[in-house]
C-alpha cells in the first residue's frame, strides 16, 4: 500500500516538474502584473547555461500560479498568435480560481486526507475538480471570444482532470501554450525602470550564449550579434 505521504509528494514532485518550462534562446515568459501583490510586470529568459534539448530550462513559481505567464516568441520569428493584452484579458479571469485550486489541491486535500479521510476528503476532491472544469469552461469560452486558438486546449485540459495536481497551473499554461505575437525584444516596452534594465541585460547575455554556439560565418550569428548591438545603446539611453 502506498502511504498517504507519498501520495502527496508525489502530487507534489508532479506539479513541480510541470513548473518546468523550455524556451529557445532569447526567448522568454512575460509575466503579468497583478496589483495586491506583484505591480509590475516581469520577463524570465530561464537558465542562461543549462539546457535540455537544447533549450533554455525556466521555472515557474510554485508558489504563484495564480499570476499569468505568457511565452513570446522566438528571436526573428515571423509574428503570429494574440496580441499581449488580448491573451492577458482572456486568462484574467481564471486569477481567483487559479488560487482556489492551489489551495484545494495543496492545503485541503493533503489537510483532510490525515485529518479527515472521509467524507470531508471526498467532497475537497469533488470541488478541486469542479473548479478544473470550470477553469477550463472559461478557458475555453473566453479563447473562443478573443479568437484564440483553442486547440492546446483540448491537451492540457486531458491532463488535468487525468492528474489533478497539473491543474494548478491551468491559468499559465494556458498563456504559455498559446504564445503571443512578439519577441522578447518587444515584449521589453511592456517593463518599467530597473525590471527592463535587468531584463534588457538578461537578453544580451542569452544572445551572447547562442552567439557562442554558432559559427562565425553563420547568417543567423551575424544577425544575432547586430542584435546585440541594437540593445547596448538602449541601455546607455535608459541610463542617461
Amino acid at each position: 500500500m502506498i502511504s498517504d505521504a507519498a501520495v502527496i509528494e508525489l502530487a507534489a514532485a508532479l506539479y513541480l516538474i510541470d513548473c518546468v518550462v523550455l524556451l529557445e534562446r532569447g526567448q522568454a515568459l512575460l509575466e503579468a502584473r497583478w496589483a495586491p501583490l506583484f505591480p509590475r510586470m516581469a520577463l524570465a529568459f530561464g537558465s542562461l547555461h543549462y539546457q535540455i534539448g537544447g533549450k533554455a530550462v525556466a521555472f515557474l513559481n510554485p508558489l504563484t500560479p495564480f499570476i499569468p505567464a505568457i511565452r513570446t516568441l522566438p528571436l526573428f520569428s515571423a509574428s503570429s498568435g494574440p496580441r499581449a493584452s488580448v491573451e492577458l484579458h482572456a486568462v484574467m479571469p481564471l486569477v481567483v480560481p487559479a488560487f482556489m485550486q492551489l489551495v484545494l489541491v495543496f492545503i485541503a486535500l493533503p489537510v483532510c486526507l490525515y485529518r479527515a479521510p472521509g467524507w470531508p476528503f471526498l467532497v475537497s476532491l469533488l470541488l478541486a475538480y469542479l473548479n478544473a472544469i470550470a477553469m477550463l469552461g472559461i478557458l475555453w469560452w473566453r479563447f473562443r471570444k478573443a479568437g484564440i486558438a483553442r486547440r492546446p486546449l483540448v491537451a492540457l485540459g486531458f491532463g488535468w482532470l487525468v492528474c489533478l495536481p497539473l491543474s494548478v497551473n491551468c491559468l499559465r499554461k494556458a498563456g504559455i501554450a498559446s504564445g503571443i505575437a512578439i519577441d522578447a525584444r518587444s515584449a521589453l516596452r511592456f517593463l518599467s525602470g530597473n525590471e527592463r534594465q535587468r531584463a534588457r541585460e538578461a537578453l544580451k547575455a542569452q544572445i551572447a550564449e547562442a552567439m557562442h554556439e554558432l559559427d562565425e560565418n553563420d547568417h543567423l550569428h551575424r544577425r544575432l550579434a547586430e542584435l546585440r548591438q541594437q540593445l547596448t545603446p538602449e541601455a546607455d539611453s535608459g541610463r542617461a
